[in-house]
């Protein structure tokens, strides 16, 4: 029979092997820990490169934005700067014209716009005219305007009326002080191929006002050009 000393040798022996094996068991999970820990992750890796890539692609968008905003305004101030330096020739051109060529103006009253835009039906037209009074002292004039299209019809010379093209036939008569906008719509003769469109402003003598004509022709096809509309900043 074992003695109490021999069989409290065994339990200590017994309790220090199964604290070597725990110790070793927590050391070799630590070292392992370790040298894991400090081995690349390769998914690590991919996104961390992933996050640099869109990082970079970020920042390129934002100056790419920003550079495109300074463009776009660069662009519209310039436009703006050209409607303006526009306006003024404009301006002096009238001012020229007025003084130096008073045979481009019927007392005082300069042809501002003259439009011609094509209709949705195949020869049917719409036109525009604008005119303005430059003399400072506006009196109400009189008078009456004529629209001449000027081409050619199988071949031949043909002058038409556009007054005579249109639904209604009316005179286009002039009554202003400031300005007077017409306009109306017509249809092309079958066959007649317009060039030139002659305006003519007549204003008969009365009281307050001179006897005088104002003629201006215009390319067919320039007043059917469509002028480029700017790009403004929102």
């Amino acid at each position: 029979m074992l003695s109490l000393k021999t069989l409290l040798n065994y339990r200590f022996g017994y309790l220090s092997l199964l604290i070597v094996i725990i110790i070793g068991f927590i050391l070799g999970n630590y070292f392992y820990s370790l040298e894991h820990a400090s081995r690349p992750n390769p998914e690590l890796i991919s996104l961390r490169a992933e996050k640099q890539d869109l990082s970079q692609a970020l920042t390129k968008s934002k100056f790419d934005l920003t550079v495109e905003r300074e463009t776009i305004k660069g662009m519209n101030d310039t436009v703006l700067r050209l409607q303006s330096e526009l306006i003024e020739q404009q301006l002096a051109l009238r001012f020229y014209q007025k003084i130096m060529a008073p045979e481009l103006t019927s007392n005082g009253v300069h042809i501002e716009k003259v439009t011609i835009e094509a209709g949705l039906s195949e020869r049917h037209y719409r036109f525009e005219l604008i005119l303005a009074q430059l003399e400072k002292r506006r009196s109400h004039l009189k008078g009456k305007a004529f629209l001449t299209l000027i081409g050619s019809k199988n071949g031949k010379p043909q002058q038409v009326d556009v007054v005579e093209l249109t639904e209604k036939k009316k005179d286009l008569t002039l009554s202003f002080r400031y300005f007077q906008h017409l306009k109306n719509e017509f249809i092309l003769p079958q066959d007649f191929i317009p060039e030139k469109l002659k305006v003519e402003i007549k204003m008969p003598k009365r009281r307050g006002q001179k006897a005088s004509v104002v003629v201006q022709e215009h390319s067919w096809n320039e007043l059917l050009k469509v002028p480029l509309k700017p790009m403004l900043g929102q």
